[in-house]
Formats: C-alpha cells, sequence, structure tokens
C-alpha cells in the first residue's frame, strides 16, 4: 500500500501543479522568448511521466489517449480564461512533452 502511494503522490503533485499553472487567471511572466514553451514541455512531460509510473498496470494505449487529451483539453480550457489564449504552438509543445515523457517513464521502467 506504501509504494502504490509514493507511485501515486507525484503524479497528484504533477496534476495539481499543471492545473493550477495551465488554468490560472493570468500567464506566467517571462523572462525570455517562448519561454512558456519550455514550461509546457517539462510540464507535461512529468504528466506522462508520472502518470505512466503511477499506474503502471493499466493499459497503455489508455493512458497514452488520456495523456495526449489533458495535453489538448488544457490549451482549450484557457480560451475560457480572459485573459488566456490557447495556441497550436502550446499544444504542440504540450504534445512533444507527452512523447518525451513518455519516452522516459519506458527508460526508467527498464531500470
Amino acid at each position: 500500500m506504501v509504494t502504490r502511494f509514493a507511485r501515486v503522490l507525484p503524479f497528484i503533485v504533477v496534476v495539481a501543479g499543471l492545473l493550477g499553472s495551465g488554468l490560472r487567471a493570468g500567464p506566467v511572466a517571462q523572462m525570455f522568448q517562448q519561454q512558456d514553451k519550455v514550461h509546457h514541455v517539462l510540464g507535461f512531460f512529468a504528466f506522462a511521466f508520472t502518470l505512466r509510473l503511477a499506474f503502471p498496470r493499466l493499459h497503455v494505449a489508455g493512458l497514452i489517449a488520456l495523456s495526449v487529451s489533458v495535453a489538448l483539453l488544457i490549451e482549450l480550457g484557457q480560451m475560457l480564461l480572459p485573459d488566456r489564449t490557447a495556441s497550436l504552438a502550446d499544444m504542440a509543445a504540450n504534445l512533444l512533452g507527452v512523447g518525451l515523457g513518455w519516452a522516459g517513464a519506458n527508460a526508467a521502467q527498464g531500470w
């Protein structure tokens, strides 16, 4: 039971962080151009990586579909916020992060 919680807790923390930053009222301040793309890639890398490690027995295709859906839906959710916008570039960065996260999780499971 403890090991299951230890696997799921990082995923819960990542989801809370993604929802908190992705659906906040205003965008995060940027120190350099396109910094938000780095945030998108890293955030969805962490999402996919921790999702796979948290639920190793669930069907991979379903988890990948969930990852892709969340990556796209969070951008669409931003369209509902007055000071936020969705963009195809952000969606692409999200999907890149998902792909890298899955690759990283597969490599980590080999250890």
